[in-house]
């Protein structure tokens, strides 16, 4: 059981990293060149909206994240209450503990500084998050550390077939056990003009 259950964690990973990272194009990874996944759709496909964030550093701020707010399309923009950002480790905890990001984002006000760091509208559980300009900060690990998007969770798309085959192959003269999982799955956008998006130099 506890050999199943580290298997299946790692198979997850690895299709997580696939359908996040996968690039056909420009990946020197055998396993990330299978095929293209959401961030590589993204930025090659050309129909996401991309924000001109400033270059001159790592930080991400509130300006920045305004800035991929208003490259969304008014349409999407008016639905704002199910948009989120989503960000990788690095990058999260950069906003996190950008003080213009934070306190630009929940008032001006001592009262509403007090406020917010006392707990108020903070969202906890699950995956990590924090608010900026009312909007969900999540923490995706897979997210590389230049890259933020913004769009709706129902967005993404992962189709997977129902059959799963795992085979068994013992290698006596090796005196172990070989285990090969086949799966076919396939992600896409439904929307890709629902997405803005921006990179940045990676933090030193």
């Amino acid at each position: 059981d506890h050999l199943v259950r580290l298997m299946t964690t790692a198979f997850g990973n690895d299709i997580e990293d696939l359908a996040i990272n996968g690039d056909t194009d420009n990946s020197g990874d055998p396993f990330l060149g299978i095929m293209d996944g959401f961030i590589g759709k993204v930025q090659n496909d050309g129909f996401a909206n991309e924000a001109a964030v400033d270059q001159g550093d790592a930080n991400w701020t509130v300006h920045d994240l305004q800035k991929l707010i208003l490259a969304m399309p008014r349409r999407y923009r008016a639905l704002q209450t199910g948009l989120k950002f989503y960000a990788g480790t690095d990058t999260f905890a950069n906003i996190v503990k950008n003080n213009g990001t934070t306190f630009d984002a929940i008032g001006s006000t001592e009262s509403a500084r007090g406020s917010y760091f006392g707990g108020v509208a903070q969202t906890f559980g699950g995956a990590r998050q924090t608010r900026v300009l009312g909007v969900d900060v999540l923490e995706v690990p897979y997210y590389p550390a230049d890259y933020v998007d913004l769009t709706f969770p129902q967005n993404r798309i992962w189709g997977f077939q129902r059959d799963i085959t795992v085979n068994r192959f013992y290698v006596p003269k090796k005196d172990t056990i070989e285990y090969t999982v086949f799966v076919r799955f396939g992600i896409n956008w439904e929307e890709q003009d629902a997405i803005a998006f921006a990179t940045k130099p990676s933090a030193s």
